[in-house]
């Protein structure tokens, strides 16, 4: 391609070589042009001598004479002159013009520059011969002649002999427009499918309409604002400040870029009017079109059958007419928008008018039709939707669905974008059983605290029965943060009107609540080597059934102050743990009152590479004050109890194999020795302690019990073993086992309750935990709990799983509970794909104990690269006792716009494990 631009200078046709032009605009709105690298002056400096009583080129007479200046045609390729004593190379055929009217003759032509003296020519090949100049007949009528770039300057030639006067053609207006084939080299035509290529060049259409990489190059800032025009001709008109440019016209301006087939230049107005494959690429636009009208100032614009293309993240479209208002604005007419790749228009936003708007991410569709399938199905005069990731205030998709509690559903959720960081939505939802529940939301996030509030009311619930309160709802809000350097807060509100509410009203994908509603705050400092706690925590029991006497205590307040300070004085380390904490109840004959507790100790670690030993002492000194004491009993009872404890283990190790991989094989034995003394406790309240699960990592605790009330007797031995597989190249532990029982040296006689029966036996239940990844997407583990004192139902505890998991998101779960008395489950969750953009998935939950399936749910998803649609039928139970619920969900979600219906993504990453979206 040459590269050409404008400036005044008069370019003469010769019958030399083209040079090489490249010209940009100038700062003071001129031309600043360059020709094989050395600068041209904005006026020719000199003029090829011409022929006595010939005019200026300037002032050719015709009938335009007063409107057009110097007209020239350079071309990257000049016809072969005349009589050359070195032949050139002929230029390619261009198309015949049609024959123009013979003119009058007028004065004799200017003699061509020629670089020697010639005798007559020899006829060359032209799309119409002519004959020889001397004589000259009057030959056919031909176009103009070609022009081409001024050569370098010669010595000026001995003249030769001045030729009869020929007819000069009449001058042609608007050479350019009339005759482009004449100007246009046949290889500089692009065509429709290279400005279908260029207009995708880059973009990642892999991610669907999902923010990320769109596969276009980060846009740098530029300083260098020049127009730069390359082409392979042009036409220039001095007097109208217009340049016309023909073949692969090439405009830069800054980050902007514009191609065309031909272009016009209008310097006073700065604007462009391009036609022919047109294609404008701008930082997150591009377009295409049949013309298109430009400024290059205003960056304002307007293009006919067009297609166009958002960057990022990427987003396709056609339309009538687009007009680009700025360079973040742009306008379209009788358009088609989607984010699905080339090809796939899974689904359309089909509108009379759509407004985008890059600067705040917004897009505004007018007489709005939203295509799935090709069917339309819901009809919009109006909407407003993201084209990012940013927020907006409007309507969200509705939710709608339909459950055997509730009837049909349907959720019309508003959006209010307060903030950049303040938003809230207001969701009217109505029932066919129940009536409308009015919902609300409002979120708040800042540099050091975040929040959110939640409410629900129904005024009138149809389907409560005599005597119960027909007005039900509930509240939510959770608040945390951190005000100060080492402080944090934490606040968890909860409130339901009654114990069905989460069943018959909540959110039906989710699990049920529980039956005592926290509701807690504290503020915590962290320090150096210590920390400290305040916090009030109080329980909403929702559960009638349950007695008053049986419901939790609260705590108002509890202060809770730890330290731990290693590498003190010999390698110690200092411990310390004091607590106040006040017991409220609601019922008035329960026991109330305070409790302190404090407890010292003292540590020294010893580790080493091939293991570690750890001796502990500390000492426990609580203390009640209380109320409605039992009689008999002393209001303000205490307890002192030492502890000490040893703890040590040895590691081995050796090279080893794993299916293959080669691995660090460990043998871990571990011994742990516990003491402290019986002392009554009969008489110190319950109002915290439970105890504790029996499990492998709690054979290592100190007490039996949780909480403070309680402190379990012990002289005790811990035995355990483990040993774990670790992969040598990437540390990853590939399998573990565990086994351990404790081995008592004297009863326990410290119960939970003071009429509980003294345990006796010597050793303890020996538990057992196991987990391998079998291979790169199997693994397994099991873990046991077995009594050998027992005679039948040896096994307390039982637990097995088994898990699937690969890169196509195939997913199978099989696991299996057991809890002698209590528990005992199958659970199977799977996503499997039935073809490779259809998945079924499903959960069964069954009760072995109860012969019920407490969850089951089957669905199907189909997802491709624009859209995913899920449907799911749920029957699920709260309790063992508790009727089922059959409900039906569906969801649609157009990826890059909006996901109409049920959030059931969100559901099935709570029902199966391993499941996840990547939005």
């Amino acid at each position: 391609m040459l590269p050409l631009a404008i400036s005044g200078l008069l370019l003469v046709p010769t019958a030399q070589a083209a040079s090489k032009w490249d010209c940009r605009a100038s700062s003071n709105g001129g031309w600043e042009c360059f020709q094989d690298g050395e600068p041209v002056p904005s006026e020719p400096v000199s003029q090829e001598k011409t022929a006595p009583g010939t005019p200026d080129s300037g002032d050719v007479p015709g009938p335009d004479a007063d409107q057009a200046g110097a007209v020239t045609r350079p071309l990257a390729e000049t016809p072969a002159p005349v009589a050359e004593p070195e032949p050139v190379a002929e230029p390619e055929p261009v198309a015949e013009p049609e024959p123009v009217a013979e003119p009058e003759p007028v004065a004799e032509p200017e003699p061509v520059a020629e670089p020697e003296p010639v005798a007559e020519p020899e006829p060359v090949a032209e799309p119409e011969p002519v004959a020889e100049p001397e004589p000259v007949a009057e030959p056919e009528p031909v176009a103009e002649p070609e022009p081409v770039a001024e050569p370098e300057p010669v010595a000026e030639p001995e003249p030769v002999a001045e030729p009869e006067p020929v007819a000069e053609p009449e001058p042609v207006a608007e050479p350019a427009v009339e005759q482009p084939p004449a100007v246009t080299p046949p290889h500089s035509t692009a065509t429709a499918s290279s400005a279908a290529a260029r207009i995708d060049r880059g973009l990642n259409w892999n991610q669907c309409g999902t923010r990320g990489a769109s596969g276009v190059g980060t846009i740098m800032p530029v300083t260098d604002y020049d127009t730069r025009i390359e082409a392979d001709a042009a036409d220039l008109y001095r007097r109208e400040d217009r340049t016309e440019f023909f073949g692969n016209v090439q405009i830069e301006q800054g980050n902007d870029r514009l191609e065309a087939d031909h272009a016009t230049y209008l310097k006073g107005a700065n604007t462009l009017d391009a036609d022919g494959n047109v294609y404008l690429e701008q930082p997150g636009l591009r377009v295409t079109g049949s013309t298109m009208h430009y400024n290059l100032e205003s960056k304002q614009g307007t293009a006919t059958q067009t297609e166009f293309r958002l960057t990022d993240p990427v987003a396709r479209g056609t339309a009538s007419t687009a007009e680009l208002l700025n360079p973040d604005q742009s306008r379209y007419d009788d358009v088609r928008y989607t984010t699905c790749p080339p090809g796939d228009n899974g689904w359309q936003v089909e509108a009379k008018e759509l407004e985008i708007d890059q600067s705040t991410g917004v897009g505004v569709a007018h007489n709005a039709k939203l295509r799935f399938k090709g069917v339309p199905f819901i009809y919009l005069p109006y909407v407003s939707f993201p084209i990012d990731d940013r927020r907006k205030s409007g309507f969200l998709p509705p939710t709608i669905g339909s459950s055997t509690n509730s009837g049909a559903d349907i959720a019309i959720p508003y959006y209010f974008n307060i903030a950049p960081n303040m938003d809230a939505t207001f969701t009217p939802r109505i029932m066919s059983k129940r009536g409308i529940l009015l919902g609300g939301e409002f979120r708040y996030l800042t540099e050091n605290n975040q929040g959110e509030i939640r409410a629900e009311l129904l005024p009138s619930d149809s389907e409560q029965g005599p005597g119960e309160s027909d007005t039900r709802g509930a509240v939510n809000m959770l608040l945390n943060g951190t005000p100060a350097p080492r402080w944090s807060y934490d606040i968890n509100l909860n409130y339901v009107s009654d114990n069905d509410y989460v069943d018959d009203l909540g959110n039906s994908l989710a699990a049920t609540s529980a039956k005592h509603q926290e509701r807690r705050g504290y503020i915590r400092y962290y320090g150096s080597g210590w920390s400290f706690l305040g916090r009030t925590q109080q329980y909403q029991t929702i559960d009638n059934t349950i007695a008053v006497s049986d419901r939790p205590y609260s705590r108002l307040p509890q202060l809770l102050l730890n330290l731990e300070r290693p590498d003190q004085a010999m390698g110690l380390t200092y411990h310390l743990r004091t607590e106040y904490v006040h017991f409220g109840h609601s019922a008035d004959s329960k026991v109330k009152g305070e409790r302190f507790d404090l407890q010292p100790g003292i540590s020294l670690p010893m580790r080493r590479p091939w293991g570690f030993l750890t001796p502990k002492l500390s000492l426990r000194h609580t203390r009640y004050s209380l109320e409605n004491q039992t009689a008999g009993l002393s209001d303000s009872p205490d307890r002192t109890l030492p502890t000490f404890s040893l703890d040590s283990g040895l590691y081995f190790d050796r090279a080893g194999n794993w299916f293959g991989n080669a691995i660090t094989h460990t043998l871990e034995p571990r011994l742990f020795y516990l003491y402290i003394p019986e002392e009554d406790q009969s008489d110190l309240p319950d109002f915290d302690t439970a105890d504790l699960d029996f499990s492998f990592a709690n054979l290592f605790r100190e007490n039996r019990f949780s909480g403070t009330d309680k402190v379990g007797d012990a002289n005790q031995l811990t035995t355990a073993l483990t040993t774990r597989g670790l992969s040598t190249t990437t540390g990853e532990e590939l399998f573990r086992a565990s086994i351990g029982q404790i081995f008592y040296f004297r009863d326990r006689d410290v119960q939970l309750l003071s009429s509980g029966a003294v345990t006796n036996e010597d050793s303890s239940s020996i538990v057992a935990e196991v987990s391998a990844k079998l291979t790169r997407n199997w693994r397994a583990q099991a873990g046991v709990q077995w009594n050998p004192h027992a005679d039948v139902d040896a096994t307390e505890k039982n637990a097995f799983g088994i898990h699937y998991l690969d890169d196509k998101q195939r997913i199978l779960n099989l696991t299996y509970r057991f809890t002698d008395g209590t528990i005992e489950q199958t659970d199977l969750s799977a996503r499997w794909p039935i073809t490779h953009q259809l998945h079924a998935v499903g959960r069964w939950n069954y009760s072995l104990l109860h012969k019920k399936s407490m969850e089951t749910f089957a669905g199907i998803e189909y997802e491709s690269c624009c859209w995913v649609s899920r449907f799911v039928v749920r029957d699920y139970r709260s309790d063992a006792n508790a009727e089922g619920n059959l409900a039906l969900f569906l969801q649609l979600e157009l990826k890059g716009l909006t996901s109409l219906g049920d959030k059931i993504d969100q559901f099935l990453e709570r029902g199966i494990l391993g499941y996840r979206t990547d939005n």
